[in-house]
Parts: structure tokens; sequence; C-alpha cells
């Protein structure tokens, strides 16, 4: 069934504003969206819109204005911390959040982070934050608090229980881990990240199925700089059960076994660069 043609004049048109939009950006930022929605059935009212959205986030950007956030919200009044009953924690943490979301500033913690601390991370270090002037309808300012407070514990657990996926799950991608340092001793011996991560995939290929029972931390222990600016050093500790059936036979097997990790953090990014993982990992 053939379109109506004013149906056809419409599409023409938003097509040729759109092209228009895209020569503008080019000429006032040096964008090159020549390549941008290369998919036909994306609808040109939708590109229209991004190619909106881009315009005013370049045009706002481009006048390096900033502002501190207690600013954006209106510089409202707030009870200092230390002065706070316990009776008054939970309103005026929802009050303060209601207040900066109003104003599309959004906080998130990766971890649990207790009531009062977040209060006082937001009345003490948030609110003084200088940021990019930017307001667009929709768009939001994202804060993170272990950005500012990172949690070593949490972050370390995700490194090693990525090696260990990495190590069991045969769906996994065989590009090596990114918390894998450049080159990691494994057993008295240097071995690099692509060499080691191929035993772990070896290992994981010589079974037909593959079932971790158990993935248990034993502990995880962050420890002290061994000088004012050398680097923080961690080790963590996994018992992890598990069974497979041998490639190519009938045969199955059940283990356990006990992971020792060490890390290290550098630039503020945990890898490990030691690892024991006997049965599976040999030197």
């Amino acid at each position: 069934m053939q379109e109506p043609l004013e149906n056809n004049e419409e599409q023409f048109d938003l097509n040729t504003e759109n092209e228009l939009k895209k020569i503008k950006l080019s000429l006032e930022h040096g964008m090159d969206l020549s390549k941008s929605f290369t998919d036909s059935d994306t609808p040109p009212e939708i590109e229209g819109a991004f190619l909106d959205y881009v315009q005013q986030w370049e045009d706002q950007f481009a006048q390096h204005k900033t502002i501190v956030i207690y600013d954006l919200i209106g510089r409202p009044e707030y009870i200092p911390v230390q002065d706070l009953e316990n009776d008054q924690l939970a309103a005026e943490l929802n009050r303060i959040n209601d207040l900066l979301q109003s104003h599309d500033v959004y906080l998130d913690t990766l971890c649990e982070v207790e009531d009062r601390e977040l209060y006082r991370f937001i009345t003490e270090e948030l609110l003084v934050q200088e940021m990019d002037d930017i307001r667009i309808p929709g768009m939001r300012h994202c804060f993170t608090y272990e950005e500012y407070h990172p949690n070593h514990p949490y972050d370390i657990k995700n490194r090693c229980v990525e090696i260990i996926e990495h190590t069991f799950e045969k769906q996994r991608s065989d590009l090596a881990p990114w918390g894998l340092d450049d080159e990691i001793e494994v057993g008295g011996n240097m071995i690099a990240k692509e060499a080691l991560s191929r035993k772990m995939i070896n290992f994981r290929d010589s079974f037909s199925a593959l079932t971790v029972h158990k993935r248990e931390v034993v502990s995880v222990t962050v420890q002290e700089r061994s000088a004012p600016d050398g680097p923080l050093t961690a080790q963590a500790i996994y018992d992890v059960q598990y069974s497979g059936t041998i490639e190519g036979s009938a045969e199955t097997i059940e283990a356990a076994s006990r992971f020792t990790f060490d890390l290290v953090c550098q630039y503020e990014w945990w890898v490990v660069n030691k690892l024991a993982m006997p049965g599976i990992i040999a030197s």
C-alpha cells in the first residue's frame, strides 16, 4: 500500500531538517555526525530530538560555566550533622535528597551506607562540589558515594569474583579479565595476563559441563601501606567447591580448593598481581 503523499513530504522535510542540524553541529562544534543513525528504520523525529539534545549540550558546555551544587539547589538551610537528632535524621535526609533530585542531581551508593554518614557526605562534601552548569530537560547529574569514599573490600571482591567466573563459566568471553595485572606471580613465576587467561580458559574447556557449588569469602584484608607514598595492597581468600564432566567422556569430578588473591591498587583500580588456584592453575 502506497503511503499518502503528505506523509512522504513530511518525512522528507524532517530528514532535510536533521541534515541541516548535523551541518550546524559540525560547523559550530566540529562534530562529524555523518555516520550517525545510519539505520534507515530510525524515525526521523527520534533522530531530530537527539540532535536537539546534542546541540543544547554542546552550546552550554562551550560556555564553560560551572556552579556549586549548593547554589544550584537554592542554598537551603540544613541542620549540621553533629546537631542532628536521631529522630530527625530520616526526614532531613529525605528532604535534602528531594531538593537535589528536584534540580536533577542524583546520589547513588554501590554499597550500604549508614543514613548519618550519607547525610554528612551530602551536607559537608557533595553540596560544595562544583559541576558543569548544564541544564537540559531530562538530563541528570549523577554522583556516586564510592567515587569519593571507595569501599575497598567491595571492589576487591568484585575483582576476585570476575576471575573465578572467568575460570568456571563456559559462556564467558575469552578476553582476559580486567582484574588481572599485566604480569601475575603464580607459584613463584611471572606469567603474562594473556597467558594466564589462556590457562583458565583451557581449564574450563576441558569440561563439557562445569558447576560451582560454593564460592565463599574466607577473608579480605587491606594491608597498611609499606611507605606513605607506597601502593595500597590487599589479600583475599576464597573457598570454592565445584564439579564437572570431563570433555569427551562421562567421567565427573568433584573438587574443593582454596584460592588466594594478592592485589594492588593502581590508579584507584584493584588488580590481582599474585594468584594461587591449586588444582586449576599451575605455574
